[in-house]
């Protein structure tokens, strides 16, 4: 790096020493080093070695070793603030290079946390001094006993605190293929929860969120879906206590549950029925999602079917489910049971047709066979579509049709 200034003249020619002055520069005061001739007799500085020069120091009108410095350190300031040595990244144009590298560094702005909870709907502030939230079933809102505490808002509690629910009612009936939910009133949101089920015997949770350590708006909720199916065929107390700002608020509703159960499967000969049994693999899946073995056991089917005899000549077996059931996706293998295992016997043929509605089998031959037939039940709703998979089983004894 060179500390001079190009102090050739046109054509090449340097420029006197004698003015003490380079007319490029803007105004008409001089530099201090420019008053006199330079003690050297005119000699560039680009003409001599960096190092020489600035340690011998001689005469007057020569810039010293602080200057220099003094030059270089401002220069670099100059470029760290324009970001030219990688400083901030664009500066506002009100900002000044200076100031800003001289200024302290301001701490880095927190970063908001992410909510925990965020609501179904935006939240809107509570429309009424006392909330009230709602049981949806099948589009209507089924209001519950309420019990208000913890009351901090301005002005008079509400009186009476509990609104007791028309006994006359009876318990509301929930299906368990489809969701139940609770929905506050106006959708204003609260910031913890606790849902459950009280039943005769004990209290089932089925919600809970006691609130968040980063404080109001870090979790917020409106509506809660109730996936009831695991407790079908039960009667409880479905309670929902929910803290809104200035006050807490329990609401029971009395329901029953409703029982669903995997379909039963029907053989049929004509217009006999033949006893089939579901297999340990069979798969109840409801329209919620929840999903259970229906006929949970440890091997292949938990008993053995009873034997059927039919004669080798007649109608084919017929296998299908109740009425508003599909057979989906059937396969049927022929063989034997074996303790409680299924085993393929490669000399037992059979045949299937597929109808939709039903299952057609053919043969087999004569003798004792058991028959693993494996389908899907489905079962087709407006609001919710079930479906039980599996494998169910049969024996027949087929014996020589009498001529």
């Amino acid at each position: 790096m060179t500390l001079g200034r190009d102090r050739r003249g046109p054509g090449g020619r340097p420029w006197s020493a004698a003015g003490g002055r380079d007319d490029r520069r803007v105004g008409s005061t001089p530099r201090p080093w420019e008053t006199d001739p330079a003690p050297w007799g005119g000699a560039e500085i680009e003409e001599l070695p960096a190092q020489p020069v600035l340690a011998r120091g001689r005469g007057r009108g020569r810039p010293g070793l602080s200057a220099a410095a003094a030059v270089v350190v401002l220069v670099i300031i100059i470029a760290a603030g324009s970001g030219v040595l990688g400083g901030r990244p664009n500066p506002s144009p009100t900002s000044h290079p200076l100031a800003a590298a001289s200024a302290p560094p301001s701490p880095a702005p927190a970063t908001a946390a992410a909510p925990l909870v965020t609501p179904a709907v935006p939240c809107l502030p509570l429309a009424r001094a006392l909330p009230e939230i709602r049981l949806i079933v099948e589009g209507r809102g089924i209001v519950g006993a309420r019990n208000a505490f913890e009351w901090t808002q301005p002005g008079v509690e509400p009186t009476p605190a509990i609104v007791l629910q028309d006994s006359s009612a009876g318990r509301t009936e929930l299906r368990s293929d489809v969701l139940a939910e609770l929905r506050t009133v106006g959708d204003a949101c609260a910031s913890a929860w606790s849902i459950d089920l009280a039943t005769a015997d004990d209290a089932l949770t089925l919600e809970d969120f006691g609130g968040a350590p980063g404080g109001e708006g870090s979790a917020m909720q409106n509506r809660f879906a109730l996936d009831l199916a695991r407790y079908r065929g039960r009667d409880a107390d479905l309670r929902a206590e929910l803290s809104f700002p200035g006050v807490t608020l329990q609401t029971t509703w009395p329901i029953q549950i409703l029982p669903f159960d995997a379909p039963t499967a029907q053989l049929s000969r004509g217009d006999r029925s033949l006893d089939v049994v579901p297999g340990c693999d069979i798969r109840l899946v409801l329209g919620t999602g929840y999903a259970e073995l229906a006929n949970p056991c440890f091997a292949d089917l938990g008993r053995l079917p009873r034997t059927a005899s039919i004669a080798s000549a007649g109608d084919p077996l017929v296998f299908r489910f109740p009425a508003g059931w599909r057979v989906e996706g059937p396969s049927v293998e022929c063989g034997s049971i074996a303790g409680d295992r299924f085993q393929l016997e490669p000399d037992c043929e059979i045949g299937w047709g597929d109808e939709t509605a039903a299952l057609s089998i053919l043969g087999p031959g004569e003798g004792i066979w058991t028959l693993a037939i494996s389908a899907c039940a489905t079962q087709l709703l407006p609001d919710a579509t079930n479906s039980a998979c599996g494998t169910w089983y049969a024996t027949i004894e087929v014996r020589r049709s009498a001529r």
